[in-house]
């Protein structure tokens, strides 16, 4: 009797812990959603649609530049401490030594987007500056999540993400509502010094809750970085690329209503993220058997993805009804724009699970070449769209992108799976 009721409790006990986690996950996730409309809201007014707009297309190259910063090093951290989390301190050090690397080149890399083909109307110290602010802390802060999350501290890390955001809010309080000003130059000096004293916070967080790093063997694995970086990028391309090419082919008032729906859909996949970062380190444990093991647990996880992408795609839609009377008027078109750009999220959810499952089961150069061959194709594809529609097009063009780069994971695995069968 023991023998067998063992294994149905200890089952439950599973399913409880996941559960809670979920739940103590999703608690401060859905805080710091929350507090980010109201930050960017407090930011679109304080700036106003036209300053707004050329910051939307900066924020787009952020987007891009902070998963080249670092070439993959947080995710080498994620794998190298789902395996061994003695194996966190030299890691630790090769995450930070690769940003300290990447981040000046990055930078660079990003000022002449800005000035040669999206042809911003802004200084080069201002973009410089702006580019170094925002990339830093999203960079830094992002890792530490991931760090957090492969030691199991999946709320930990959502309360850190709540911190973030809180601090930036103060900012934007403080900056348009109690000083009144209203420059974006000056905007920006302000996000830089808050930036910095942010960095040097969540480094000092992450030493003392795991401990601090270990400088040795620093040049090993890249190859693996690399993968995991393009990878990273490619995503982040398909999420950041229309307000890119739009900069190109766009007024800056046209730009700053679509900008206002595209963060607002930004808004929209902190769901999905949260709940794919408590399941990313189980595909590295799933795929040490092999890809019919993290593919299994891939299709096992996507209906729950699917769901969460489909009620997040239903709560863009309805936080885009109130941007009017948040943002003001002269932000209406944002409304119609973020509805339709909703219909591409059950689509991005349903791309992690199959790139995870790729990812564990040691097959990251792959998913990287789908991701980044899918990113040039991403690219054709939301240029056609402008110039063929102007922003219905490039809208259409991006829920197409999303559901056929989901469709070409899932094949790529099960294709995997077959012949490894």
């Amino acid at each position: 009797m023991t023998a067998v009721v063992r294994p149905s409790l200890l089952s439950e006990l599973e399913r409880r812990f996941r559960l809670v986690t979920f739940v103590t996950t999703m608690v401060p996730t859905m805080g710091a959603l929350g507090l980010q409309f109201v930050t960017f809201a407090l930011t679109a007014r304080g700036l106003g649609i036209e300053q707004f707009g050329r910051y939307t297309a900066v924020l787009a190259i952020v987007g891009i530049a902070v998963e080249l910063v670092g070439l993959g090093g947080g995710d080498l951290v994620v794998r190298a401490v789902a395996r061994d989390r003695a194996s966190f301190g030299r890691y630790f050090a090769k995450m930070l030594f690769l940003i300290a690397l990447t981040l000046p080149l990055v930078i660079g890399g990003g000022l002449l987007l800005a000035l040669g083909p999206m042809q911003l109307d802004m200084s080069p110290l201002s973009l410089a500056l702006a580019l170094l602010a925002e990339v830093l802390v999203a960079r830094i802060s992002t890792s530490l999540e991931l760090v957090m999350v492969a030691h199991g501290d999946t709320a930990r890390a959502g309360w850190l993400r709540v911190s973030v955001v809180c601090v930036r809010l103060a900012l934007a309080f403080g900056f348009f509502f109690v000083a009144d000003l209203h420059d974006l130059d000056e905007w920006i000096l302000a996000v830089l010094a808050q930036s910095l004293a942010a960095t040097a916070i969540c480094i000092a967080v992450g030493i003392r809750c795991y401990g601090g790093p270990r400088w040795e063997r620093l040049g090993e694995e890249a190859g693996s970085g690399a993968a995991f970086c393009v990878n990273q990028t490619a995503r982040a391309s398909q999420s950041n690329m229309d307000r890119v090419v739009l900069a190109r082919f766009a007024d800056e008032a046209a730009l700053g209503a679509y900008g206002a729906a595209s963060r607002i859909l930004q808004l929209g996949l902190f769901p999905i993220q949260v709940v794919t970062r408590i399941l990313y380190p189980k595909f590295f444990q799933k795929g040490a058997q092999g890809i019919g093991a993290s593919l299994a647990f891939a299709v096992k996880t996507a209906p729950a993805l699917a769901l969460v992408g489909a009620v997040s795609g239903a709560g863009v839609a309805l936080a885009a009804m109130l941007a009017p009377t948040v943002l003001g008027k002269v932000f209406a078109g944002a409304t119609d724009t973020a509805g339709r750009l909703a219909i591409a999220m059950p689509f991005i959810a349903l791309q992690y699970p199959a790139a995870d499952a790729l990812t564990g089961a040691g097959m990251q150069s792959l998913r990287a070449v789908i991701y980044g061959v899918s990113a040039v194709g991403f690219g054709f594809l939301m240029v056609f769209g402008a110039r063929l529609g102007g922003i219905d097009g490039l809208v259409w063009a991006f829920i197409a992108g999303h559901g056929a780069v989901a469709v070409a994971l899932w094949l790529t695995a099960f294709v995997q799976w077959r012949r490894r069968r």
